[in-house]
């Protein structure tokens, strides 16, 4: 093909009226989709050019030409590139598995078929043919787990290098209108430069990137398509593992096949149907080790394809910020299918217990109606399951640890003003099985919903989001009074005279409501304010992830973005926030304030910093249901650097600290990450991490003494060292081998005991009094009276080290079908002291025996 000429882009100038391109009707035979752009097809199409750079010089044009053409016709969307580069032996392409970021060229299409300018589909693709495609939402966010099925193929040349696109309108939403227009943007990654240029402008400075597609005028008579597609596959599992050959339910070697398969059907042009029946994840990496000493659970990402695909559509999230606060949401997909939340059965003997409850069958419905609507509803079974139990005695017994369960989730959002204003609404459900969750302790119905609103002014610049929430939990007298009494609230405070336990209530109901007002974009400067409330008895954990109730919480911020490359760096910024928390009750938790910043010099070496300064106040969930404990002063900070990523090695290494002076605790973690690309086809990864940490009232446990609650805290020392090491390596695009290994040794021990004696006094040392303890091996006797009458308990000093590993071989042998060869190992050891010896604790868990499990899956994809 050759170079077209500037006239023939049918595209404004930068910073102009929307571009354009005329969507063209194929004639005649499809091109092949070869990567070498010598059909007869292509010649039909106009061409878009005059791309521009988003990065590094926002608005200039792109240092090397790229030209697109774009073709449909009643099956596909035909996209063909030429990525011109004057220095071809200079293209970075890397051969990896699909989706994973490399240093790579790239270039991309970003189709938004619905023309609502917030949701795209996204797709991309390397010099060497590796796939990526995401969904994108709300403009600007992104959802990797979507995956299509579509065709490209590239080809370098002395002029640069092509690419040709084949994407399925079965995989896109759309509208059934006669006559329309989609949104479109094309962008081109120059890895060497780390530039990214786009045909469509975007500023760096604006919170949008949907929402400023060009358009793709004049796509007539589209068909509507009744999509079906039909994965069955099939699992082979062998798990070995150690245990006491007297266990009658110990196997050595325990193998079972099963059966399973995803069904994906388009009810109409943009609305899809997709079922899974007895999903199986097996080939999903195990979730990090971790020691948690606090009184909330741990955060775990979603990992399995079925959930995490199409997983914005339903993402509501509830906290404020990053960090933690990010991952609260109305709907946390790691619920189902979780651990049994019943006790086994107790005796001398012998337990079966599951570790997960089995999905039996999940479906969703997502896309968008005629009129506007975005939809997505998605609903799961999980099973009853049971844990058996033989005693000693040979008697055999059962009990039911986890009901039969119904989740669901419907959410509905409508686009007003070009995409402008949205407004929309969020239902969730959780329904257990009414006599097993009583008999369990679990609340038997949990319902949670609300509407939520996105409004966009001043040219996009400034945006207002609001969200209105409530929420019910019903069950046994027992369930009701558990809730009340949990983490998340504590009702039982005594010193809570806003709080009122209740323990003949069957349901709970609560509410919460949040306000933001954000500037991101028209010019540097960003600023925004966060309101956000919730009452105490606002519950969502069935089907959400919340740690807190109770609390309001205000929050300001101002920053500074400089985007043009100077003198020195490339891009900069300055941020500083403002914060004050209280109970619903009105007590000040806490008042802060912090300074934050990063930058980028001009050889694409980066670094970050930032310091947090925290008054203290009164934490109502220190004491776990007593009394608000007052808290003392803090200081935290964090900072790291990372070497120039288009290098075959790079280096980044992190540092976060935190001090409380007057209670003469600290934390220090250190982390460092090595990356190393030997060839195009494979990548090291390795990182270790050491965390110290000397915490002066931390938690050991509530003693109750002659009617008297006494709450007793010790002096902590914390080491915790690790490793994560990653390898892959790509044989070709679409068969790749991935290692990864993580051992972890943690250690507590624990000293200078000591209990509350007046939780509200003003210095640190009158909160509390020393409590005389003598350690008789691994028992503590405690004198919480001071006259001798001692009480004794476990110590809780331990060390505990895991080795989590696996092999995955995937080769995706023709589109959409995959067979996978997975080995998974697993070592655990616990030791009932507090010492941290790397040498031993690592020898300690190498020696125990480990736990193998190996498995074959297979899975065939059908479009019938």
């Amino acid at each position: 093909m050759e170079a077209a000429s500037e006239s023939t882009a049918v595209a404004s100038r930068p910073g102009g009226e929307r571009r354009a391109l005329a969507a063209v009707r194929l004639q005649g035979t499809p091109p092949l989709i070869d990567g070498r752009l010598d059909d007869a097809a292509w010649r039909q199409a106009p061409v878009a050019s005059g791309f521009v750079q988003v990065e590094p010089r926002a608005g200039e044009p792109a240092s090397e030409s790229t030209e697109v053409r774009v073709l449909y016709d009643d099956d596909a969307l035909y996209v063909a590139f030429r990525a011109w580069d004057r220095s071809p032996d200079l293209i970075a392409a890397q051969l990896t598995r699909r989706d994973q970021p490399s240093h790579s060229d790239r270039v991309h299409v970003i189709v938004d078929s619905y023309h609502d300018r917030r949701t795209a589909f996204h797709f991309a693709v390397n010099p060497l043919g590796v796939k990526l495609d995401l969904y994108r939402y709300d403009d600007t966010r992104e959802d990797p787990g979507w995956d299509a099925v579509w065709d490209v193929a590239t080809a370098i040349d002395e002029d640069g290098w092509t690419a040709e696109f084949r994407i399925p309108l079965s995989q896109l939403r759309f509208s059934g209108a006669p006559l329309q227009d989609w949104g479109i943007n094309f962008g081109r990654d120059l890895a060497r430069r780390n530039e990214l240029s786009v045909w469509a402008p975007i500023d760096p400075n604006e919170n949008a990137v949907v929402s400023r597609s060009g358009t793709l005028e004049g796509l007539r008579d589209l068909p509507s398509v009744r999509r079906m597609e039909l994965l069955p596959y099939t699992v082979a599992r062998l798990r070995r593992a150690p245990g006491d050959p007297a266990n009658p339910f110990y196997r050595q070697n325990d193998g079972r096949m099963e059966l399973g398969g995803d069904l994906k059907m388009g009810l109409t042009s943009n609305l899809t149907l997709d079922l899974t029946v007895n999903p199986d994840f097996g080939q999903v990496e195990a979730d990090p080790a971790q020691v948690n000493l606090t009184a909330f659970e741990t955060f775990l990402p979603e990992r399995r394809p079925f959930f995490a695909e199409g997983a914005g559509i339903f993402q509501f999230g509830i906290g404020v910020g990053d960090g933690d606060g990010a991952n609260q949401s109305l709907f946390y997909s790691r619920r189902i299918g979780r651990a049994p939340q019943g006790a086994s059965p107790a005796g001398d003997g012998w337990v079966d217990r599951p570790s997960q409850t089995r999905i039996l069958t999940a479906g969703k419905l997502s896309g968008k109606t005629e009129n506007g609507w975005s939809v997505g509803v998605m609903s799961a079974l999980t099973g009853s399951e049971e844990a058996r139990f033989q005693g000693v005695d040979g008697s055999r017994s059962s009990r039911t640890v986890e009901p039969l369960t119904h989740y669901s989730v419907a959410r509905v959002q409508r686009d007003l003003r070009g995409g402008e204003t949205s407004v929309g609404g969020i239902v969730t459900s959780v329904v257990r099985d009414a006599e097993v969750a009583e008999s369990l302790g679990l609340r038997e119905r949990a319902t949670a919903g609300g509407i939520d609103i996105r409004h966009r002014f001043r040219e996009g610049s400034t945006e207002f989001r609001g969200f209105l929430l409530g929420s019910r939990v019903s069950g046994s007298p027992a369930a009701i009074l558990a809730t009340q009494r949990a983490p998340a609230r504590y009702f039982q405070r005594p010193d809570a005279d806003h709080l009122m336990l209740d323990p003949e209530a069957t349901s709970l109901t609560g509410w919460s409501g949040h306000a933001e007002l954000m500037r991101m974009g028209g010019g540097p400067w960003r600023m925004g304010s966060i309101t956000q409330y919730r009452s105490p008895g606002f519950e969502v954990n069935d089907l959400g992830f919340m740690p807190e109730a109770g609390s309001f919480g205000q929050i300001g911020f101002v920053g500074y973005r400089n985007t043009t490359p100077g003198r020195h760096f490339r891009n900069w910024g300055l941020n500083s926030n403002v914060w004050s928390s209280w109970t619903s009750g009105w007590e000040r938790t806490n008042t802060g304030t912090n300074l934050n910043g990063q930058l980028t010099l001009l050889n694409n070496v980066s670094a970050f910093a930032g310091v947090n300064r925290n008054s203290g106040g009164l934490n109502p969930t220190l004491l776990r249901g007593g009394p608000g404990l007052r808290t003392e002063a803090s200081w935290n900070g964090w900072a790291g650097v990372n070497s120039d990523g288009r290098r075959d090695v790079q280096i980044s290494a992190n540092h976060n600290w935190m001090v409380r002076p007057e209670a003469d605790s600290w934390t220090q973690s250190v982390s460092a990450n090595l990356r190393w690309r030997p060839s195009e086809r494979a990548t090291l990864r390795t990182g270790p991490f050491v965390t110290w940490r000397e915490e002066d009232r931390q938690w050991v446990g509530r003693i109750p003494l002659d009617g008297t609650d006494h709450f007793l805290f010790a002096r902590m020392e914390q080491t915790t060292v690790g490793l994560t090491a990653r390898m892959d390596l790509a044989v070709t695009p679409t068969l790749t081998l991935q290692l990864y290994g993580q051992p972890f040794v943690s250690a507590q021990s624990f000293g200078g005991w000591k209990q509350v004696a007046n939780p509200r006094a003003r210095q640190y040392d009158d909160r509390f009094v020393p409590v005389a303890v003598a350690v008789d091996g691994g028992t503590v006797h405690a004198d919480l009276r001071g006259d001798g009458t001692v009480r004794s308990f476990g110590a809780p000093d331990f060390r505990v080290a895991q080795f989590r590993s696996n092999a995955v071989i995937r080769w995706e042998y023709r589109p959409g079908s995959a067979f996978f060869l997975v080995w998974s190992q697993s070592r655990d050891d616990m030791e009932g002291h507090g010492e941290f010896q790397l040498g031993e604790g690592v020898r300690g868990l190498f020696g125990q025996p480990p736990e193998n499990v190996l498995m074959v899956k297979f899975s065939y994809w059908l479009n019938p």
